[in-house]
């Protein structure tokens, strides 16, 4: 049976392909639809991401309708390990004539498991290492690797902070016809305005697939309730994220919304709990 393009298009370009490396797999990361390089809160946007203390966090994440994944993450010391996954058993499988009905059904699956490494910590500076395996099934292709993050985030005093990232520097097998890995070269700035306990964040990356990236968002820096909010712009879509976090004691609970202007794609979801110890 043959498989319409359009298909293999939107799932390689937006969702579990190799894409799916930079999907935002926590409630807080979707909220900022991962921006927030020099002021991370969590290490899919920048691998120098260095809480304070030591959390398990679980996530469940909704992309496109029927394509849903969960998360979980360890933090611990200087190091993190996390499993993200997508999957969806549901697709239509069509001919390049699309008739009335489907040919049938077929499934796909997206798994990464990654470890981060923070290099060096301090309270001016920190520098972290992510490796992350990935496999990736969509139909009878697929595609699989060992790529590298690297980034740091600089304190420049109380108001600024400067941060780097590089992502997705590896290597990758596939028998896909696009088999790229996105790489991403990117630079941040935030700004700590502490009379109304906010802090303000500004993106600029670079990315080989979806190509120039600008990204500004808020955090709120509140004990008990905080929220996040970010617009991204890009060269063939455009996202509005929010959502917010509620903490106490040595629990937390998220949750996380993104719009995007090519309305085929859906709404992403995300709900998280974080245990803190």
């Amino acid at each position: 049976m043959k498989k319409i393009l359009l298909i293999l298009t939107i799932s390689l370009n937006w969702a579990i392909g190799i894409q799916g490396l930079d999907l935002p797999n926590t409630a807080q990361s979707l909220a900022l639809s991962n921006t927030g390089i020099a002021s991370p809160l969590n290490s899919s946007i920048n691998s120098s991401y260095n809480p304070d203390n030591n959390f398990v966090s679980f996530s469940s994440n909704y992309w496109f309708e029927g394509v849903s994944g969960k998360s979980i993450l360890n933090k611990f010391g200087r190091h993190e390990i996390s499993l993200n996954t997508f999957d969806s058993d549901d697709l239509e499988l069509w001919g390049e004539n699309p008739g009335s009905k489907p040919l049938g059904k077929f499934g796909l699956q997206f798994y990464s498991l990654s470890y981060k490494y923070l290099l060096s910590q301090s309270s001016k500076q920190n520098l972290g290492i992510k490796v992350k395996s990935v496999y990736s099934k969509l139909y009878t292709e697929y595609i699989y690797g060992l790529v590298f993050d690297i980034g740091i985030e600089q304190n420049i005093n109380k108001y600024f902070n400067l941060g780097l990232s590089i992502k997705n520097i590896g290597h990758i097998e596939s028998d896909l016809n696009i088999s790229n890995l996105p790489t991403e070269y990117g630079v941040g700035l935030s700004i700590n305005y502490e009379p109304l306990n906010i802090i303000l964040l500004s993106d600029f990356l670079y990315n080989d697939i979806k190509k120039e990236i600008f990204k500004i968002g808020i955090i709120t820096n509140f004990n008990f309730l905080n929220i996040y909010s970010s617009f991204n712009k890009f060269s063939t879509n455009q996202y509005i994220s929010a959502g917010f976090q509620m903490r106490y004691k040595n629990i937390s609970c998220s949750y996380g919304i993104l719009f995007q202007e090519v309305k085929t794609l859906g709404i992403p979801q995300s709900f998280q709990i974080s245990l803190y110890y």
